[in-house]
């Protein structure tokens, strides 16, 4: 909610750039949360996984789209655009003939985690390769590359053992309280990231 509120403050630095989608994105994201609590605490229904596999696949294709309009080398853009058309026929598949769909697709999560670390991973290459003039900590693509490593390196563990621990309650309860944990460093990059657009833009301008 924080991350959404911020993007809609900084809407008019956001406009223009990769990161223009961001404010519907994060309200998709608060709206599909508030409705996942609805769902589990007000009707008491025993599953909403149908819910969460529709939002983290489109969460992987926003994320491969800010990653195919920010990375240079046009090799790396078409990889993250073949994943955008390719993955959701994957899901889609995992979910008619492996998983179903009334299970929260763990093996296509793998895929799209790891999808996501490589992504992150080549955008720190190109930064290797063509070193900033500026400061790094003020760059806003530094920030949400940042935020979603760190965030699909942590939660990729839960995503490998999901089908383990999904009956043990205690094992549940440990990587619940770790995904809260990344799920604030992530949106906390953001939130800096929206920042830094703005101050960006301010100092353009003048």
């Amino acid at each position: 909610m924080a991350a959404f509120i911020v993007s809609l403050l900084t809407y008019r630095a956001l406009k223009g750039t990769a990161f223009r989608l961001f404010p519907f994105f994060l309200l998709f994201i608060v709206a599909t949360e508030l409705i996942g609590t609805y769902m589990t605490y007000i009707l008491r229904l025993r599953n909403n996984s149908w819910l969460f596999n529709i939002t983290t696949t489109l969460e992987y294709i926003f994320y491969a789209h800010i990653f195919s309009l920010t990375l240079r080398d046009p090799a790396f853009k078409t990889m993250a655009r073949r994943f955008m058309a390719i993955y959701p026929m994957v899901v889609l598949l995992n979910l008619l003939f492996v998983q179903g769909f009334t299970e929260f697709h763990s093996y296509t999560v793998v895929l799209g985690s790891l999808f996501m670390i490589i992504l992150c991973c080549l955008f720190f290459y190109e930064l290797l390769l063509n070193p900033l003039e500026g400061e790094l900590r003020k760059v806003p693509m530094f920030w949400i590359s940042t935020g979603i490593l760190f965030f699909h390196l942590g939660d990729l563990s839960f995503d490998l053992l999901f089908n383990l621990l999904k009956n043990d309650a205690t094992g549940k309860e440990f990587f619940s309280s770790i995904n809260n944990n990344l799920i604030l460093i992530l949106y906390s990059c953001f939130i800096i990231a929206f920042l830094c657009q703005r101050s960006l833009v301010k100092s353009l301008s003048h």
